[in-house]
């Protein structure tokens, strides 16, 4: 018996609730019917169809004053979920927070999700200046420190699989050469730490 692609099961009109769901990704409070259906190539009934079932659900609310739609709690619910089904996010806690207090920096716990990295909880130490949560967002592995973290424990010859071809540029900081990347991922793995001022 040939066992076929998962790819082969994918029902299209759940496919397209998730597509809708993902487009709340980035920063984005609220959208309206008429955007999503361009982002999505979707026609607008279709569109406010998916609406209407992610919201009958839960997972999406509509602003009553603006008619745009932005993530109802059922999102939060699951998020809140999955943080209690990770043990490591339990078990690293106090190792955070420890972390922070004596480097008086924040600290991140991570996960490779594919080629990106995904900050799953972090800890602040008190002080006025405080850094932007990225918390349960994809970002890029090459230039942050969780993510050059995980770069260096990759087994051997996994490192040029998880890198892009071509390593985008982010900040003025960003390191795009892969020979010095690799250069700075011996330093990484011989002092044990990674730290943002330096990607």
């Amino acid at each position: 018996m040939v066992r076929r692609e998962k790819s082969n099961y994918v029902i299209q009109s759940v496919s397209h609730a998730l597509d809708v769901l993902e487009q709340f990704n980035g920063g984005v409070d609220e959208i309206g019917v008429t955007e999503l259906s361009k982002r999505l190539k979707l026609h607008k009934n279709n569109v406010f169809r998916l609406l209407a079932t992610l919201e009958a659900r839960g997972y999406i609310e509509q602003n009553k004053v603006s008619e745009n739609y932005r993530l109802g709690l059922k999102c939060l619910q699951l998020g809140q979920t999955f943080i209690k089904q990770m043990g490591l996010l339990l078990q690293s806690k106090t190792i955070l927070e420890e972390l922070a207090r004596n480097m008086k920096e924040s600290v991140f716990v991570a996960m490779r999700k594919g080629k990106g990295i995904i900050p799953l909880d972090f800890v602040e130490p008190p002080r006025a200046v405080r850094v932007v949560s990225f918390l349960g967002t994809a970002l890029p592995a090459h230039c942050t420190a969780p993510g050059k973290v995980h770069l260096v424990f990759e087994p051997e010859g996994g490192l040029s699989q998880s890198l892009p071809e071509r390593l985008e540029r982010y900040t003025d900081k960003t390191i795009v050469d892969r020979k010095v990347l690799l250069e700075q991922m011996k330093e990484i793995g011989e002092s044990g730490y990674a730290n943002s001022p330096r990607t």
